[in-house]
Formats: C-alpha cells, sequence, structure tokens
C-alpha cells in the first residue's frame, strides 16, 4: 500500500466482505452521512444493473467504493492526487473536490485491493461521466444522482427515475447532464468529460 493511505486506514483490519469493509471504514473515519448515501447507491445500482444485464455485483461493489475519498480533506486532495500520479486536467484545479472521483479509483485498488478495471473506470467518472461511458459507468453515475438526499422538489430527479425504470437509461443520463448543462454559469466547474459525454448522447438521440 502506497505510505499516502495509511493514515486513512487507521486501525483497521479488512476482511473479504467489502459491504462490512466499507461499514467499518467510514464507522472509523465518523462518517455516518457519505456511509448512508454509499449504501443507498449500492441498492439503486444494483437494482438498475439487473434492469439493464448489467453485472450487479460490479455495479454493487463500484457503488460501495465510488466516495471512499470523502474521508480526505477537500483541501488535500489536489496535492494527493499529484503525489499519486494520476493525470489531472487543467479544469481539475479550479474545484479540487471534483478530483475525489479519481482518488477514491486509486483508494479502491491500493486499500481495497479492487483490480476490476470496469468498476475501477466507473468509479473514476462517477460525478462526470465521460464519453464513450460503459454501461456500468452509467449506471454507477445515475446511482449517485438519484441517491442524493436533496431538501425541496426537484422534478428533474423523478423523471430520471421514470426513464430509468422504463428502459431509457440514455435518456435518464441525458436529463441529468441537460441539467448540469442549464446551471453552467452558476456552477464553478463543468468538466470537460461531461461535456463531451453531453454531446456524444445528443448525437445519439433516443
Amino acid at each position: 500500500m502506497n505510505a499516502i493511505f495509511k493514515p486513512y486506514l487507521l486501525d483497521l483490519n479488512l476482511s473479504d466482505h467489502l459491504k462490512d469493509d466499507i461499514h467499518s471504514f467510514f464507522i472509523a473515519h465518523n462518517d455516518n452521512e457519505t456511509l448512508e448515501h454509499t449504501l443507498t447507491v449500492a441498492y439503486e445500482a444494483r437494482r438498475i444493473a439487473e434492469l439493464y444485464g448489467v453485472d450487479p455485483i460490479k455495479a454493487e461493489y463500484a457503488a460501495l467504493l465510488h466516495d471512499i475519498s470523502n474521508v480526505v480533506p477537500v483541501k488535500e486532495m489536489l496535492s494527493m492526487a499529484k503525489e499519486l500520479g494520476i493525470e489531472l486536467l487543467e479544469d481539475e484545479y479550479k474545484y479540487a473536490r471534483i478530483v475525489h472521483q479519481k482518488l477514491s479509483s486509486a483508494m479502491a485498488k491500493d486499500i481495497f485491493h479492487m483490480n476490476d478495471q470496469e468498476i475501477l473506470d466507473a468509479i473514476e467518472c462517477h460525478t462526470t461521466l465521460k464519453p464513450q461511458s460503459s454501461m456500468l459507468d452509467k449506471v454507477l453515475f445515475i446511482s449517485d444522482k438519484i441517491s442524493w438526499d436533496l431538501p425541496g422538489d426537484h422534478p428533474y430527479l423523478i423523471e430520471i427515475r421514470n426513464k430509468i425504470n422504463n428502459h431509457k437509461l440514455n435518456e435518464g443520463v441525458l436529463i441529468y447532464l441537460n441539467h448540469i448543462w442549464e446551471q453552467r454559469s452558476k456552477l464553478k466547474l463543468v468538466h470537460p468529460w461531461l461535456i463531451k459525454a453531453r454531446e456524444e448522447l445528443l448525437k445519439i438521440g433516443p
């Protein structure tokens, strides 16, 4: 294990049961909020994966690992990513938090010994998606988005859920990408991967 991760492992003794290990990991870091979100995403990812013929175990594992870098302070994310040799886009320096998806992928591999590249790739783009994304990428991405506990009414989330449940995954994903695009003037960053993923889905059409 890279020494940079050792402070985040604390005194945990990891087992061969990922769900138990993730639970212990977040409890040790006193991060119940991320744990609850993670478990919700894992449930949704498995459910949606089964709807679309995607490996539900892979989807669940990707979901369990997608936000493990939340235990890293945001102010340290960029420096950690650079020290690990993670390739960073120029735009990512504008908003350090966006790097958490790449850090989670690195931590999944090094701390939790996840070697399935498809899972690691899905984790790496779970916030932004990316062009030429796999079905697993899309399943994790949209599971994450519909699992947020947001205050107020959010009709677009209801619309996304309806699309997903009616076997229109790309349309559901595009609703969210369009929502972000419409908010772009208010956001710190619209990630280049998200922009390209949106353009690609617009070309594909319904």
